[in-house]
């Protein structure tokens, strides 16, 4: 379940590739979305707070595999903040990586006089770019039943404030099934959402103060 690759999907423009989000949220995003993909695959645990490993099998992507190893190599960083941070710096690239090798996405490097020249991951399909987007906004303008997945990537969009595109012009009640998704969502996918938004948060408030 590479629920990384949808929410770098809903993060980013469809046709250009640019982030619909500011760097740190889309990292704290991805990073909580890739915790999840271990979650879900009976990995790790989270709850109050902290994170640890119950299965140190390593999964067979080569992502989940890395970042478990790093969970592993360091059992001393226990709380979910502190792996969310860490993974945020670099996750908009791995994952856009992930998805260059599956083929969705391609490279594409833009010169700028006197900066360093800047990449951008291209989706290659349109379709398969926006799916996800158009896929939870007709399930929440519905109200319709949703798989724990996509409402664990409703509630991240939530945590990262792409809730307003996806609801734009829907019924309020949308809004409410929306915080009803995340309320029963499964507790380990729960405890990341309600990390990810606290660390959002506060970057958005440090970034104003």
């Amino acid at each position: 379940m590479q629920l990384a690759d949808d929410f770098w999907r809903l993060a980013h423009d469809d046709v250009s590739g640019k982030s619909r989000l500011n760097g740190r949220a889309a990292g704290l995003g991805l990073a909580a979305a890739l915790l999840a993909e271990l979650a879900w695959a009976g990995k790790i645990n989270a709850s109050d707070g902290r994170l640890w490993v119950v299965n140190k099998a390593p999964p067979a992507d080569v992502l989940g595999h890395t970042v478990l190893e790093q969970l592993v190599a360091q059992p001393q960083h226990t709380t979910v903040r502190i792996w969310l941070d860490f993974l945020a710096h670099d996750a908009v690239d791995q994952v856009a990586q992930r998805l260059w090798r599956a083929g969705h996405v391609r490279r594409k490097e833009s010169r700028r006089l006197l900066r360093p020249n800047g990449v951008r991951w291209v989706p290659v399909d349109w379709n398969q770019a926006h799916w996800p987007a158009a896929r939870l906004s007709l399930q929440l303008r519905d109200q319709a039943p949703m798989s724990q997945a996509d409402a664990f990537l409703a509630g991240l969009a939530a945590a990262t404030g792409l809730d307003e595109d996806l609801l734009l012009d829907a019924p309020t009640a949308s809004r409410g099934y929306l915080r009803h998704l995340i309320a029963t969502t499964a507790p380990p996918l729960r405890e990341l959402l309600t990390q990810a938004q606290a660390a959002v948060g506060e970057s958005v408030l440090a970034y104003r103060t």
